[in-house]
C-alpha cells in the first residue's frame, strides 16, 4: 500500500512538471504580439547594425517607410546606412499594453526621436547661408552639383545630432495574424510618422498634418 502512494505521487509530480513546461513553451498571442513590437523597435537603434545582431534569427529586418526619399538621397551618393543611422540616432521608445482581438491587435508605443522635418527646415537654412559664401563658389568650382548636395547632407546630420527639436509620441501599432498563425507588424502612416518625430516620411519630409 506505501508503494502506491509512492507511485501516485511520482505520477503526479511528473504529470505537474510536463505541464509546467507545455505551458511556459506556448506564448500567447498577446505575448507573442509585444514581443513582435519590441523587436520591431529594437532594429531601428543603430547598434542592431553590429556583427551580433546579424547572427541573431529572431532580429526583425527594419522598414523605415521612406523608399520615395532614399530612392533621390542614393542617386546623389547618400548611403542608406549613414542616413537612417543620424535619423535614429537620439531615437527611444517604451512599448506598452496590447489588446488582441481574433486575428488583429494593438500595441500601445511611445516613440521619442529628432523631428526629421524641423531638422531638414533647419538644415535648409544653414545651406542658404553658406549659399552665399565663397566657399560655396569654389566647391561648386571644384566638384559640381555633388559637391552641393554634400554640404546640404551635412548640414541635416549636424541638426539630426543636435536633437535640437525631439518630439514625444504615443501611437498605436497595428498588428495582423496570417492563416499560419504569424504575427506581422503592419507599417501605418502614423506609425512613421512616429518613428520619424511626427515627419510625413511616406509622402517627403512635410511636418505631419494636425
Amino acid at each position: 500500500m506505501h508503494m502506491k502512494r509512492i507511485a501516485a505521487a511520482a505520477c503526479a509530480l511528473a504529470l505537474c512538471v510536463l505541464v509546467g513546461l507545455g505551458t511556459t513553451g506556448c506564448k500567447s498571442d498577446k505575448d507573442k504580439v509585444i514581443d513582435l513590437v519590441t523587436r520591431t523597435m529594437q532594429s531601428y537603434s543603430v547598434a542592431t547594425d553590429d556583427a551580433d545582431a546579424k547572427k541573431d534569427k529572431d532580429a526583425v529586418e527594419p522598414t523605415y517607410g521612406d523608399d520615395a526619399t532614399m530612392t533621390q538621397l542614393t542617386a546623389y551618393g547618400v548611403r542608406d546606412y549613414d542616413y537612417h543611422g543620424h535619423c535614429f540616432k537620439n531615437y527611444s521608445f517604451k512599448v506598452g499594453d496590447a489588446t488582441v482581438d481574433g486575428n488583429s491587435a494593438s500595441v500601445s508605443v511611445t516613440v521619442t526621436n529628432q523631428s526629421l522635418s524641423a531638422a531638414a527646415d533647419a538644415a535648409a537654412s544653414d545651406y542658404a547661408a553658406w549659399a552665399e559664401t565663397e566657399e560655396s563658389q569654389q566647391a561648386y568650382a571644384e566638384s559640381g552639383r555633388q559637391a552641393l548636395v554634400d554640404k546640404l547632407v551635412e548640414f541635416l546630420y549636424a541638426r539630426l545630432d543636435a536633437n535640437e527639436n525631439p518630439v514625444t509620441t504615443t501611437v498605436a501599432v497595428s498588428l495582423s495574424k496570417d492563416g499560419d498563425g504569424n504575427w506581422s507588424v503592419d507599417g501605418t502612416p502614423d506609425f512613421f510618422s512616429a518613428l520619424y518625430g511626427g515627419s510625413d516620411v511616406i509622402n517627403g519630409l512635410a511636418p505631419q498634418a494636425d
